[in-house]
């Protein structure tokens, strides 16, 4: 038993490396998690204006024409 110093040392690289991955793992989703709210804040202000442009629109207009076309 003169080697359980690599032993240990070796459980110690491993479990360190194991914490640092799952630290950057968490990194990683967290700003995932940013990026989804933002896309989802987005895409909420693109429908809203949309129903504004749509709401304005006249019936006859060139714009609500080639909606209707489409």
């Amino acid at each position: 038993m003169d080697n359980i110093e690599y032993l240990f040392a070796g459980f110690a690289v491993f479990w360190a490396a194991l914490f640092i991955y799952l630290l950057t793992l968490q990194a990683r989703i967290r700003s995932l998690h940013k990026e989804i709210e933002q896309l989802e804040e987005r895409l909420a202000e693109s429908e809203g204006a949309r129903r504004v442009a749509s709401r304005d629109a006249a019936p006859g207009s060139t714009a609500a024409s080639s909606r209707a076309n489409s």
